[in-house]
């Protein structure tokens, strides 16, 4: 089973996917918005001062119209370790960028 992991931010947030990579989709999909936490779901964090929690609460709609684009799997799929592909229809431009690509089966073995 091969699976990568990227970065995607824009100029306030960060997350963490990793994904399995299988028949041209990216599948089972993992997030992680810092430390060990992961969850399936995008994370919906809470931020007691309102314009920050405005912010994420923009950052995680502009995740989502990504993942909604049909193009989507193939920018996260194509992209090379360490280089930077940017997301330019949401209202803030967001970066995404695979920093690891790995075999589970390699690790198991």
């Amino acid at each position: 089973m091969e699976r990568a992991v990227w970065i995607i931010l824009n100029k306030n947030f960060s997350l963490t996917l990793d994904g399995e990579i299988k028949n041209n989709k990216v599948t089972d999909r993992k997030f992680s918005p810092g430390s060990d936490i992961w969850t399936d779901e995008l994370p919906r964090l809470g931020f007691s001062d309102e314009q920050a929690q405005k912010d994420y609460d923009e950052f995680i709609s502009d995740v989502l119209t990504l993942f909604s684009e049909p193009s989507a799997d193939k920018v996260f799929i194509d992209a090379k370790i360490g280089e930077e592909s940017e997301y330019l229809y949401s209202k803030n431009p967001l970066v995404i960028r695979k920093i690891e690509e790995y075999s589970v089966d390699e690790i198991i073995e």
